[in-house]
């Protein structure tokens, strides 16, 4: 008896000593991780188990709220943001009227612009498929490397002419569009997961900068080639990017892709997801709206209008200044689910509200007569078309994570990085059609139809848009079901 006693005392001494183990074991996995990168040190803890962050990540977009990793990211690709939609507008006042004196025909011209769009597109849907295999800061920070790399070289293309100038701006060129491709995925990715509840937010708010470097481009440009000539504003922005890839570099921290390894997400099941498909279509349109409007707006103003270049330069400074102060409110509301479905509705009625505008539509000038045919008119067109492309725009990376997630895609940094990639890579292909497109119609019936043509492709999307919203909400309450 006594000695079954003795045995029942010195298997609870065990116990005892067992659960006091786990017990230090337990808060010592509790302390937070110290993760050093540069000169800065940030306090973070893991993700739990139930793929939810820290209280600090769950309260969403503040700035004053958001930890030391938060405010970083957001800091260095807000900062790319700007010098990425700087470099991208500052070619536009010289690089054409350059390339025709180079011996370059105005149809090669084009393509030289559009070989980037097509590369870019097939870059980010390969960068978005493996970004954690590649490594989301790797892909960051070389990205910009050779962005910046690309138009060093392309400035030296001054010394070169006819076709030698023509195979070199195809090269570099293409080569650049991987390196945009490579930034644009791994930075919409990190963001993504540093605010997975403020997605729309973020990505409203990443909006000015990309406005600010739209406004900032064109008069730099202009600036630095009177200065300088044809290599100094290339040579400038290439080494900004270069100054932009040592910060990005230091700051950044390390993403939890470097933990996770390599993840493999199904490229073909995420495209068979309606909604997707539906976002990505939505994706080219709104390119489309934005773009198709820069070869030939320009010139349409001065020949009807009799308007002069810094009466132009204030017009679209106009545009970009609308969409960047409202993108962030309009980016608040995309983070709402409920609110998306009317605010992309209404954002496209008001795109295409602004493109019958604009020109004005020959069918509200000549046909109906309810307008006159007064520059007034197309600057009201403008703001209008800045104000609702920002509500179509912000909720694209929500709706296709709210989609993957239904259709029971897990939510991980190989997702972020698949839709960031998908997003940025029909944007691509939108930013190719429209000013192909507004070109060839500019050509054959005038700018007026052209844009008339385009809210008739607004409004036909808008159809598609309502046809789905109604069938997505009749299957709700059979996928709601059959979740339960």
């Amino acid at each position: 008896m006594k000695k079954a006693e003795k045995d029942d005392s010195e298997t609870s001494r065990l116990l005892d000593a067992q659960n006091a183990s786990r017990h230090v074991q337990l808060e010592t996995d509790s302390v937070p991780d110290v993760v050093t990168y540069g000169s800065v040190t940030d306090e973070h803890t893991e993700e739990v188990a139930n793929n939810t962050e820290t209280s600090t990540e769950e309260e969403g977009f503040s700035l004053r709220r958001a930890s030391k990793r938060q405010i970083l990211s957001f800091v260095s690709i807000a900062l790319l943001n700007f010098c990425g939609a700087c470099y991208y507008s500052v070619i536009a006042p010289f690089f054409p009227n350059e390339a025709l004196k180079r011996g370059v025909p105005q149809i090669v011209v084009g393509l030289i612009f559009g070989c980037f769009a097509v590369v870019n597109f097939f870059g980010n849907l390969v960068f978005g498929k493996y970004i954690t295999a590649i490594g989301s800061r790797f892909l960051l920070t070389s990205g910009v490397f050779v962005s910046g790399s690309c138009s060093v070289l392309f400035g030296l293309l001054e010394y070169m002419e006819g076709t030698t100038f023509m195979v070199f701006c195809f090269t570099i060129r293409s080569i650049e569009a991987l390196g945009v491709a490579g930034f644009q995925t791994a930075g919409t990715a990190i963001l993504t997961h540093a605010f997975p509840n403020k997605v729309g937010t973020v990505m409203g708010s990443l909006e000015i900068f990309s406005g600010l470097g739209l406004m900032a481009g064109p008069p730099i440009g202009g600036v630095l080639y009177d200065l300088g000539g044809f290599k100094t504003p290339f040579i400038t922005m290439g080494l900004l990017l270069l100054c932009c890839c040592v910060f990005v570099t230091v700051l950044i921290p390390p993403q939890p892709d470097e933990q996770e390894g390599k993840t493999d997400v199904p490229l073909l099941f995420f495209f068979k997801i309606p909604a997707v498909l539906v976002a990505c279509g939505l994706t080219v349109v709104i390119a489309c709206m934005l773009d198709y409007m820069d070869p030939v707006l320009q010139p349409y103003l001065i020949k009807d209008f009799k308007t002069s270049p810094v009466h132009i330069g204030l017009i679209y400074l106009l545009w970009a200044a609308v969409y960047a102060i409202l993108a962030p409110g309009c980016g608040w509301l995309a983070d709402k689910k409920k609110c998306v479905p009317v605010m992309v509705t209404l954002g496209m009625a008001g795109t295409m509200v602004g493109t019958l505008l604009l020109g004005p539509s020959p069918l509200l000038t000549d046909y109906v007569h309810i307008l006159p045919r007064k520059l007034w008119v197309n600057i009201i067109a403008l703001v209008v078309i800045a104000a609702s492309c920002g509500a179509v725009m912000t909720p694209i990376v929500n709706m296709m994570l709210w989609a993957a997630s239904d259709a029971g895609m897990e939510n991980n940094f190989a997702l972020y990085g698949l839709v960031s990639g998908v997003m940025n890579a029909f944007f691509a292909i939108g930013n190719l059609l429209g000013p192909l497109v507004g070109s060839a119609l500019t050509d054959r019936f005038g700018f007026p139809w052209t844009s008339t043509a385009f809210g008739g492709l607004v409004l036909f999307y808008i159809v598609v848009l309502l046809v789905f919203y109604i069938y997505d909400g009749c299957l709700s309450p059979t996928r709601d079901g059959i979740n339960r």
